[in-house]
């Protein structure tokens, strides 16, 4: 019993390395749009019962604790962000990240209507030259980071917004609030 305590804390350290890692700071759990958003204890439980399961190991359940759901998450999700099982729509997976990401998926998808009528694919070019890609519309001379291939993933563009506005920066899409706020 008393391996399985350590196992969960090894979880939960590897857990905590992420979060911090990540976002700097612990998601905790919250209730977002009618369901319950585990965050950090989610990842804390992944690590603890994959370590128990696969091999007892202690770097085994941190691994697992420091992947957290993203594991899960690549067992269920193709790259083109569809679950293997059955065909989503962009809402659908707007929807999904949102909540795995602890942001109000109702905002996400208001957003991404606004910015790009929700079509993954869209582009603007401004004055300037620069390109304003995907569903949230985001620009290659801002966000260089972010290829175009990054942006025309409805999973990846939804994790960049959802990071933006937990790292305060709504006002990215100031020039469209009027159509979401």
């Amino acid at each position: 019993m008393e391996s399985i305590i350590f196992l969960f804390l090894a979880g939960a350290a590897g857990a905590l390395v992420k979060e911090v890692l990540e976002d700097n700071k612990l998601v905790l759990p919250k209730k977002i749009d009618g369901e319950l958003a585990l965050g950090f204890l989610g990842s804390l439980l992944v690590g603890g019962f994959v370590g128990y399961a696969i091999d007892g190991s202690y770097l085994t359940a941190a691994m697992a604790g420091f992947a957290g759901f993203s594991a899960i998450e690549k067992l269920v999700i193709k790259k083109d962000g569809t679950k293997k099982s059955e065909t989503q729509s962009v809402e659908d997976i707007i929807r999904y990240i949102a909540k795995q990401e602890c942001v109000d998926p109702d905002l996400c998808i208001k957003v991404a209507k606004c910015e790009s009528g929700l079509d993954p694919r869209a582009i603007n070019i401004n004055a300037s030259g620069s390109r304003d890609r995907g569903l949230f519309q985001i620009n290659d001379k801002y966000h260089p980071e972010m290829t175009d291939e990054m942006c025309f993933s409805p999973e990846q563009s939804t994790k960049f917004f959802c990071k933006a506005f937990k790292n305060g920066n709504l006002s990215w899409w100031n020039a469209s609030k009027k159509c979401w706020g």
